[in-house]
């Protein structure tokens, strides 16, 4: 008894003394719970049996991350060890086998055409190997023509100051001229002697162009050509002066003109002029009748030849071999030839052709060719009675020769205009800026044709066909591969003629011309391409 209540006291006159003991005991039991709670929480197999529900218990999600990581750490230091062959479907292309310096790398350079990379085509690096573009070292290496030589088929031939009949004749060919072809409009083709002589045009079928010398001349733009001149006008002097059939007051009345009205003076013979009145309207005045100034009187040639008074609808041959065509254009197919001195009967007319009888058959004449005044061709009919254009014949996309293709030189001069202009990745038209694809998308679309966005895609366009080095033509895309450390095509440029190629390069060279000899090229190129048109 007294040794209880002497406790007792003592724990009464300490009243705190429980209540650390307390939380001394406390702070022990929860580091043992610390300690035990992990190996206190497995469950026994006889539990997991009887209650497979405690698997998911015991596992947290955090913990089963973590066993996932560190489950897929050998895995990944062993993928990182070994040799990767990349499996490519195949696009109509072999794939090539590369050889890094370290180990091959098998990769189709026809490339992937997933258009999801719309980011465009990288920029080449700029090293020491990248050749500078040939237009920022010569600009008269750049910018020289592709000359052509032809002859001159026929006597009497016009040479113009510029692409079309309503250009003024300034002088006359001779059959057998030698010249040089710079340049072309349509069917009309801008024309010299030799480099320091005067430039003038002439229509292409009084010239012995050779075959597909039209896909490596050069286009001129209507920017480019010179103005019309200044009508060859005369003012009426006379109310009701008489416009004849021909230069004499034996040939037929036509009509009567107006005082002060204006008429166009076509050539002159004599005392007459020959005037036009309106575009279907010609014939020949007294020069007395007619005010004419000087500058306009020295443009005007003398006619070599009057019409007849009463005249048919024939025209003789000029020239021997002259081609009869389909249709009226040199690009229609040639039908046949007709011999120096034949006779025509003159059935139609469009622009600066001639519709005749060869036999049964209609045929076309240019009517420069044809000995027929425009009195008598004034008479004959417009038709437009002739078959389209020809599309040139396509090869399969495995043919390498090209021979037979249209070409496009059209697009490759649209190209030309944007040389200087900035390179943009991404870019694809001139106010942006361009990347090497961005400029092939935006020329062929000025030309109405749509191509794919990258590279890769364009040169495995189906709209295309592979063209070998020695067949390229203006227009042709040259693609080229493993340029600036990347693997399969990763530059495309476009075929201009002369050796030279238009791209767009670098953030610092812009679009430019470059001569496509260079070893750098030569090594990095794959393969050519003509889009069918």
């Amino acid at each position: 008894m007294v040794d209880q209540s002497k406790r007792m006291r003592n724990a009464a006159s300490d009243p705190y003394e429980l209540i650390q003991r307390v939380n001394r005991r406390r702070t022990e039991y929860r580091r043992e719970e610390r300690t035990t709670s992990v190996t206190d929480r497995i469950p026994s197999i006889q539990t997991l049996i009887r209650r497979p529900e405690r698997i998911a218990a015991f596992f947290s999600q955090r913990m089963v991350m973590h066993i996932l990581v560190i489950a897929l750490i050998p895995g990944a230091l062993l993928l990182s060890k070994t040799e990767l062959v990349l499996a490519v479907p195949e696009i109509g292309r072999a794939p090539i086998l590369i050889d890094d310096g370290n180990n091959d790398f098998t990769v189709d350079v026809a490339p992937i055409t997933d258009e999801s990379f719309s980011e465009g085509d990288a920029p080449l690096t700029e090293s020491e190997d990248l050749p500078v573009p040939i237009s920022l070292v010569s600009r008269n290496q750049t910018m020289s023509p592709v000359v052509v030589p032809v002859t001159v088929m026929t006597d009497r031939a016009y040479m113009r100051n510029g692409p079309g009949t309503n250009y003024d004749p300034i002088t006359r060919a001779s059959s057998g001229l030698e010249l040089q072809v710079i340049g072309k409009y349509g069917d009309w083709y801008q024309v010299r002697e030799r480099v320091d002589a005067p430039v003038f045009w002439m229509a292409g079928e009084l010239l012995s162009l050779p075959e597909n010398a039209a896909a490596t001349i050069f286009d001129i733009f209507d920017k480019d050509l010179p103005p019309p001149p200044p009508p060859r006008t005369g003012i009426v002097l006379e109310s009701g002066l008489t416009l004849r059939d021909g230069p004499g007051v034996n040939y037929v009345a036509i009509t009567t003109l107006k005082l002060r009205g204006e008429v166009e003076l076509i050539e002159i013979y004599q005392d007459w002029y020959h005037v036009a009145v309106d575009s279907k309207t010609d014939g020949w005045v007294k020069s007395e009748y007619i005010e004419v100034t000087k500058p306009v009187l020295d443009r005007v040639i003398t006619a070599d030849t009057i019409p007849d008074p009463s005249p048919e609808l024939v025209g003789i041959v000029r020239e021997s071999n002259v081609n009869l065509r389909l249709g009226p254009d040199s690009r229609h197919a040639k039908v046949g030839t007709a011999d120096l001195g034949r006779k025509f009967d003159l059935i139609g007319k469009y622009k600066d052709w001639v519709q005749v009888m060869d036999g049964k058959k209609k045929v076309w004449i240019f009517k420069d060719l044809l000995n027929a005044t425009s009195h008598v061709l004034r008479r004959v009919p417009t038709t437009s009675d002739f078959p389209a254009l020809p599309i040139g014949p396509t090869r399969n996309r495995s043919g390498n020769s090209g021979a037979g293709v249209s070409t496009s030189s059209d697009v490759a001069n649209v190209a030309l205009q944007f040389v200087g202009y900035r390179y943009t990745w991404g870019g694809t038209t001139p106010k942006s800026g361009f990347d090497c694809s961005g400029l092939m998308m935006y020329a062929f679309r000025q030309v109405g044709v749509t191509i794919p966005r990258l590279a890769a895609s364009q040169y495995s366009f189906n709209g295309a066909i592979d063209i070998s080095w020695d067949n390229m033509a203006p227009g042709d895309m040259m693609f080229f591969k493993n340029t600036s450390g990347r693997r399969g095509i990763t530059h495309v440029s476009m075929y201009i003629g002369g050796g030279k190629m238009v791209h767009a390069m670098t953030p610092t060279y812009g679009v430019q011309i470059s001569n496509i000899y260079d070893d750098y090229w030569v090594k990095h190129f794959y393969g050519a391409a003509r889009v069918k048109r």
